[in-house]
């Protein structure tokens, strides 16, 4: 909009002057007033928008700063926890220490002559003992035998006494390579000759291939007995490995029938069968498919599942014939034959089967056929011997007497049980199937009765330990070695003279009050771990801890208290495997030793994870310094790119502020012509 006022050309131009210096001074002024010389977008758009940009990374780190110094304090919680849980731990440790020192067993007296007994119950007999004096013997060992003098095992229909493979005959096996356990042989037979001329003729080439032409072969090649269409490869050793039989690839191999389940097509489900059993489907692929396998065997039918596709596949356990029979599934099944052609089959030689236990171990035997060789006796208590052993069993030897009856006989004269059972026990042994040792009997040491009572339970496996003897001024003393009160019957002259006196021995209390005093601990363990939460969240109980260190959330920290192995678990006394105790876990200085080696390994597993929390802190602690850092980079960066220097623009200031006085004084000097004028009006 123009003016109506009509200016002279100097006063014009000195007054544009004039106001774009005073625009300057309104900018530099706000500059000086801001700290700022780009406070919007007009000032610096570049400069503006990258400091914004700055400045809300910068604020966005410094959020989680508060969530770093939070899970510092969540990991300083769990370490203090840590700590007490030690200190906790080691106090049980010095009370078990005082346990095995203290040695304040109670004791009773009695008067003893030669046919005094002594019967213990209570204290650490968890079944009645009888204390006597014996006579000196050599003990028995345990041992069972035969009921009858060796005889090959029959077995059962089809086996043979060594190990063999059956071979589907099939005439694709006529002029190929066969390899028998590693050794090849070529059939000579034409295409189409019978089963028995390939028979015929692969006995020849195993005889010609192993060296024992006209003499007695390795192996022997016969029809099944079962089924006349297999071919029989018998291993002639009875303790070998079935035959490995291998074919070229011009056999006809035959393959098994298949049953495929698509789950997804499936329209409906009930009363399902497969193979002839019933099978709880549930209603998930999951439930199907455990369903499937639970009637697997008795199916005959082997599953095959992809979580994936939801396909399962079920594998008939015969060859050639219809996949196994399903019932009860809507849609998505679908059934293939197998198709015919060669297979094997591993046959077992025959073999009496029986189980032989001794004391707490147990081993399966398999005692095969004698073979022809003139040390087949030999052979046979070999194999027998390293089955025992293979079990563990290296204190029973098996053998035979001078009638050829087989006897399993213990090393050594203890109080041991041996015991034989299993499918063919009772054809075997008869009703003998189990004998109990009893450990020899040395002289004793001393001729005084006392002395030799003394002698007697100190050296009884079945007291030494338990209770412990000694002269005392000629009489029989027996200390108590338990916390818990132990049972005396003494009878001074034997069994069927006068009536015995019954006695009561007090256990040791200061260790039952220990083992109380370890539980006590042991339940302050767990109140300090649920103790050791920081803003509700808690470490040592399990909870999972996460710190995220960038404002993307792409780098993270994840804090969890996690056992040797790296398995996730919570710090209590239950997984540190200390369990509370009785009073006669503290009997035996034995037992005590187990426990203390027990609270060395929780203390290393808890020193482990306090190195690991150590290791979170400091990961944490180097991250919270960074992220200061990089705050302080980011937030001078932006201030870089739009702070005002404020001493140049005073200096700015001061210099518009002349310029100003100047304009004005050119302004004034230039209206002096419009001054005259109104002069002369006047």
């Amino acid at each position: 909009m123009g003016s109506d006022i009509s200016l002279s050309k100097a006063v014009r131009s000195n007054l544009l002057s004039l106001q774009n210096t005073a625009e300057m001074m309104n900018k530099t002024q706000n500059r000086l007033a801001t700290g700022n010389k780009v406070n919007s977008a007009l000032d610096n758009p570049s400069n503006f928008f990258t400091a914004s940009a700055l400045n809300s990374r910068a604020a966005d780190m410094s959020n989680l700063l508060d969530s770093m110094a939070s899970g510092i304090k969540v990991i300083e919680a769990a370490d203090k926890g840590i700590t007490a849980i030690t200190k906790n731990i080691e106090s049980m440790q010095s009370t078990l220490r005082q346990a095995r020192q203290d040695k304040s067993f109670q004791t009773d007296n009695y008067e003893v002559t030669a046919d005094s007994t002594l019967k213990l119950a209570g204290g650490q007999f968890e079944e009645g003992f009888e204390v006597k004096l014996q006579a000196a013997s050599g003990g028995q060992a345990a041992g069972v035998t035969t009921a009858a003098v060796w005889a090959d095992p029959a077995g059962v229909a089809g086996q043979t006494p060594g190990p063999q493979v059956l071979v589907k005959f099939d005439a694709s096996l006529n002029g190929t390579a066969i390899k028998v356990d590693g050794l090849t042989v070529t059939s000579t037979t034409a295409a189409g000759a019978t089963q028995a001329a390939f028979m015929t003729d692969l006995q020849t080439q195993l005889n010609t291939a192993t060296g024992t032409a006209g003499v007695t072969s390795k192996y022997i090649v016969a029809a099944d007995t079962v089924d006349a269409t297999k071919v029989s490869i018998q291993l002639r050793d009875p303790q070998g490995a079935s035959p490995k039989v291998e074919f070229a690839g011009s056999v006809a191999k035959a393959t098994h029938g298949v049953t495929e389940i698509d789950f997804a097509a499936v329209t409906s489900m009930g009363g399902v069968t497969a193979g002839g059993q019933a099978v709880d489907v549930g209603v998930t692929f999951a439930d199907l498919v455990k369903g499937l396998q639970d009637k697997a065997t008795t199916g005959n039918y082997t599953v095959e599942a992809d979580a994936a596709t939801q396909k399962i596949k079920l594998v008939s356990t015969a060859y050639s014939g219809a996949g196994p029979v399903v019932a009860g599934i809507t849609g998505g099944t679908t059934s293939t034959a197998g198709s015919t052609g060669v297979y094997t089959q591993d046959v077992a030689a025959r073999s009496y089967k029986i189980d032989l236990t001794y004391g707490d171990k147990t081993a399966k035997l398999d005692i095969v056929s004698r073979d022809a060789s003139p040390y087949a006796k030999e052979n046979q208590l070999k194999d027998i011997n390293d089955q025992l052993k293979a079990a563990g069993i290296n204190d029973v030897t098996a053998s035979l007497d001078s009638s050829d009856k087989l006897v399993f006989t213990s090393t050594s004269a203890e109080a041991k049980t041996l015991a034989i059972s299993g499918a063919d026990a009772n054809a075997l042994f008869g009703g003998a199937t189990v004998s109990t040792g009893t450990p020899a009997v040395s002289a004793y040491k001393s001729a005084n009765t006392v002395d030799q009572f003394v002698e007697e339970i100190n050296r009884n496996a079945g007291t030494a330990g338990k209770v412990r003897a000694s002269n005392d001024n000629g009489k029989l003393r027996i200390e108590n070695l338990s916390t818990q009160q132990l049972d005396v019957e003494f009878d001074k002259d034997g069994a069927g003279v006068g009536a015995p006196t019954q006695h009561k021995i007090a256990g040791n209390v200061i260790r039952d009050n220990l083992a109380k005093q370890f539980n006590d601990l042991r339940d302050q363990l767990d109140k300090f771990a649920d103790d050791s939460s920081f803003n509700g969240i808690n470490l040592l109980r399990g909870d999972k801890l996460t710190i995220t260190f960038n404002e993307s959330g792409s780098s993270s920290i994840q804090i969890q208290a996690k056992d040797k192995n790296g398995n996730e678990r919570p710090i209590t006394a239950a997984n540190l495997n200390l369990e509370s105790l009785v009073g006669q876990d503290l009997d035996n200085d034995t037992d005590i030793d187990a426990l203390l080696g027990k609270l060395s390994t929780a203390l290393s597993e808890l020193r482990s994870q306090a190195s690991t929390f150590g290791s979170n802190l400091s990961s944490v602690e180097n991250r919270q310094t960074f992220t200061k850092n990089m705050i302080n980079t980011l937030e001078t960066g932006a201030a870089n790119l739009t702070l005002a220097d404020t001493n140049e623009e005073a200096a700015n200031l001061l210099a518009l502020q002349t310029r100003q006085q100047l304009s004005s004084s050119a302004l004034s000097m230039a209206s002096q012509q419009d001054q005259a004028v109104l002069q002369l009006l006047r």
